[in-house]
């Protein structure tokens, strides 16, 4: 039973949380558990405890009789690219200096930016965050892979992005990470 119920706790955050990116929900939107039971098909247990777990990831606040998005402010996502720089960049870094051994892991993810809907930002961003992954994860250091994954399981990420898609400012992803694959596959350190 245990494993049915966290199942569908885990299927409701990842429907509740792509709902969020796509647009579904926008800040200060209030989420009522039995709407939400009801959306997915499923009872209020799970449901509640993947909001309870979104309260944790900072992506909803606590409002009156239940969870609202949270909003996002300009020190909020000051804060989260500051986090990244030192743990992402320390990835880049090691991994430049073992780069063909990280080639193929990295070029897979790069590779998975072609034919993304650019109108599915759920989509966009699960992708965006493997591809970051991968570089972290090339590095073989557990606890960089660790400070990623926190990082970028917080809500600060999923709103940031979430406001980013709305404005309409999309950057040329693929491009973008082409980019930064090759500054990596340089082998210089500094580059990458």
């Amino acid at each position: 039973i245990a494993a049915t119920e966290r199942s569908l706790s885990d299927r409701a955050y990842n429907q509740i949380l792509a709902a969020v990116l796509d647009g579904g929900f926008k800040p200060g939107d209030r989420l009522i558990m039995d709407r939400l039971a009801d959306d997915l098909g499923i009872s209020r247990t799970p449901v509640r405890d993947a909001l309870q777990r979104m309260q944790g990831d900072g992506l909803v606040e606590a409002a009156a009789k239940g969870y609202a998005i949270r909003t996002l402010t300009a020190e909020d996502v000051a804060a989260m690219y500051e986090a990244r720089v030192p743990v992402e960049g320390l990835a880049a870094r090691i991994v430049a200096g073992i780069a063909e051994e990280a080639r193929e892991s990295i070029s897979t993810a790069l590779d998975c930016f072609s034919g993304l809907a650019e109108d599915v930002p759920s989509e966009s961003f699960l992708t965006n965050r493997a591809f970051h992954r991968s570089i972290v994860s090339a590095a073989r250091n557990p606890v960089l892979v660790d400070c990623f994954d926190a990082i970028w399981g917080r809500g600060l990420a999923v709103l940031s992005f979430a406001e980013t898609s709305r404005s309409g400012d999309h950057v040329e992803e693929r491009d973008e990470h082409q980019r930064l694959f090759m500054e990596i596959m340089s082998g210089d350190p500094d580059r990458a």
